[in-house]
């Protein structure tokens, strides 16, 4: 803050200047007031509103602050700093984000600052005096917007306090379909406005740095691993930017936007999103949307169908040599995705048109009239693609569980 001795020995002490500007500080508060209330909408309320009252009270308390000290005058601190602190504290615990407060700020400290010129030009006051009253005054603002941040953090702490456990509860009755009855009542004790669609993301991140979700209104699992987050779905481009910036992010899925009482069904999706992007069948992005997936999501919903429709429907595969199993069974789904001839299908196998005509004569020799039948050929489609991915990804199992079905 601004020391008893505000001037240079050397410089021309501006008492009645000081003086005069002092008995202004009722009128100045008020202008300022005003001009707060009418540029910032948080802000904004009636003439005679408890709001402007407390606005009002504060510029009065740091402008009288600041003229006192600026004549040497002995001043308290404490009183000031409580103050702003307390309205730091204030906006935090009201969910409020800590923006308005400092742009508020700042226009007081304009509006302040063409005050002191306007009259150092009517006293015909030094430069030097003037450029160090400049420099008081804005000493004495960053040490406000100090005191407003020490405020807000600490009212950040104190909200997540009182709101941790009912959105714990919140959140587990979302992911959980549990006492689903109950979800306006929970949301109102969360204070978090329950939106009419939702996001679901699973989130995986080094613990190092902060969330990258800090200042957004989301719901956060801290004990589940992946992290669950549920976020309104229209914050969508927020939660990704979030997310892309995040230096410390190892990997996230996120849902299509769903209702509420779907957030347990979004929760299972992006978990096998996960899981299938570590098992190679997704893409290893950094954030994976499942609405890119949802075949993908879908066909692998009951892996233990899959697996068994695999050893009913496709021995004649599974009996091949790993070579052979991965060539023909991308050959052939290709064929059954888009019923190409072999010259087109080559090109989108990026191989020779006779290499088609060579495995689809082996296929022929597997499969025979098989391929014939609707519902079969339906039934392989689904189960190729499914299967395939898995397969040139390196997992065995299916090829291990034939040979230990036929040994």
């Amino acid at each position: 803050m601004i020391g008893a001795h505000a001037f240079d020995d050397d410089s021309e002490v501006p008492t009645q200047l000081l003086s005069d500007l002092s008995e202004s500080v009722d009128s100045l508060a008020d202008r300022i007031t005003t001009a707060i209330q009418q540029q910032v909408r948080s802000y904004a309320g009636p003439a005679a509103g408890r709001r402007r009252w407390l606005i009002g009270m504060a510029i009065q308390s740091a402008a009288r602050h600041f003229f006192e000290m600026a004549q040497g005058r002995p001043a308290s601190v404490r009183k000031v700093d409580d103050l702003f602190a307390k309205m730091g504290h204030g906006e935090a615990t009201d969910g409020q984000t800590i923006e308005p407060i400092m742009a508020a700020l700042g226009i007081a400290i304009l509006m302040a600052w063409d005050e002191i010129r306007a009259a150092a030009v009517a006293h015909d006051t030094s430069a030097a005096v003037l450029s160090q009253l400049s420099e008081l005054l804005h000493t004495e603002a960053d040490h406000l917007r100090a005191q407003v941040r020490t405020g807000y953090e600490a009212g950040l702490r104190t909200r997540r306090a009182e709101t941790a456990r009912p959105q714990d509860e919140l959140l587990d009755a979302l992911l959980t379909r549990s006492r689903a009855s109950d979800l306006g009542a929970l949301a109102r004790r969360a204070r978090w406005p329950l939106p009419d669609e939702i996001l679901v993301a699973q989130v995986r991140r080094r613990a190092e740095g902060p969330a990258p979700w800090v200042g957004l209104p989301v719901l956060v699992s801290m004990s589940r691993d992946p992290q669950a987050v549920v976020v309104a779905a229209t914050l969508c481009d927020q939660f990704l930017d979030a997310l892309a910036a995040d230096d410390d992010l190892v990997q996230a899925t996120i849902s299509w936007p769903v209702p509420p009482s779907e957030a347990t069904d979004a929760h299972r999706w992006g978990r096998r999103a996960l899981d299938l992007a570590r098992r190679g069948v997704l893409p290893d992005d950094k954030v994976l949307d499942c609405t890119d997936y949802r075949t993908e999501l879908w066909l692998h919903a009951d892996p233990t169908l899959r697996r068994q429709l695999c050893q009913d429907l496709l021995p004649p595969l599974l009996a091949e040599t790993p070579n052979s199993r991965e060539i023909l069974s991308e050959t052939l789904l290709a064929w059954l995705e888009t019923r190409e001839s072999a010259p087109a299908i080559a090109a989108r196998l990026d191989v020779h048109p006779q290499t088609v005509r060579y495995r689809w004569k082996r296929i022929n020799e597997l499969f025979g009239d098989a391929l014939h039948d609707p519902d079969l050929v339906v039934q392989l489609t689904m189960l190729l693609k499914a299967s395939v991915p898995m397969w040139k990804a390196g997992d065995q199992s299916d090829f291990e569980r034939f040979q230990a079905e036929t040994d």
